[in-house]
């Protein structure tokens, strides 16, 4: 079987092996790859995470194995800096953590873009911040920003509420249930839900703007899906 994939995560497992979590562009796979952490290993630099590589598996009795990996694309300049690399590590978690089995589909192309914008030295957290969003939509949290989520009306918008889903009409806002949000605030988060991945180079925000609405949606997450994400604590420190 051959698949072409983005490497997620290595794990060592038995002396020199290794397993390997993957995005490819159907689904998620997780597979045995011997010998990669040996030094002479010809698919060391194909399993590094981050790399985009194409990979021919074999199937036996206790799953899938690697029998050849090729880089396709190493996304090697975002790598460099610590912003990228801490960006970086939020997209992995997040990935590791949200996507399961068929639901890498939904997000391959959006997990590709942001590597590449990312290694062409668009802002890391802009590109991780349209990242979440698009991880949020693939497992069914996405929110409605383009009109209120209580009453269906497009105007007055000035709260979210991640309790009901989305935007909220001033005249529906309920302090117990709802957070007020200014008006670049609503619009970044209705520019990052509606974005698709091919937009992910026509918006840039500030670190400061990211890492608020980031936070915001990491308790969303945390509350809705029980994913708890650690590497938010180095998006701050980088930032």
């Amino acid at each position: 079987m051959e698949i072409i994939g983005i490497v997620t995560r290595l794990t060592p497992f038995k002396e020199k092996d290794a397993m390997i979590n993957v995005v490819a562009e159907n689904k998620a796979y997780s597979f045995l790859a011997r010998g990669v952490l040996g030094i002479a290993s010809k698919n060391m630099a194909s399993v590094q995470p981050y790399t985009k590589s194409r990979f021919v598996l074999t199937r036996g009795k206790e799953g899938l194995s690697l029998r050849t990996g090729t880089v396709i694309d190493s996304y090697a300049k975002a790598k460099e800096g610590l912003a990228g690399l801490t960006a970086l590590s939020f997209i992995g978690e997040l990935t590791n953590k949200a996507i399961e089995g068929e639901e890498a589909a939904r997000i391959f192309s959006a997990l590709d873009m942001s590597l590449t914008k990312i290694a062409a030295g668009f802002h890391p957290l802009t590109i991780a911040l349209l990242y979440f969003a698009a991880v949020l939509k693939a497992i069914g949290f996405g929110l409605e920003v383009t009109k209120c989520v209580i009453s269906g009306q497009r105007s007055d918008i000035s709260a979210i509420s991640y309790l009901d889903g989305g935007f909220v009409a001033a005249p529906y806002f309920d302090a117990l249930r709802h957070q007020k949000r200014n008006e670049r605030q609503l619009k970044i988060i209705r520019q990052i839900f509606l974005a698709e991945a091919t937009d992910f180079d026509r918006v840039a925000f500030t670190s400061g703007e990211c890492l608020e609405i980031i936070k915001d949606l990491s308790v969303y997450i945390q509350d809705g899906a029980g994913i708890n994400l650690k590497s938010i604590f180095l998006l701050e420190k980088s930032s």
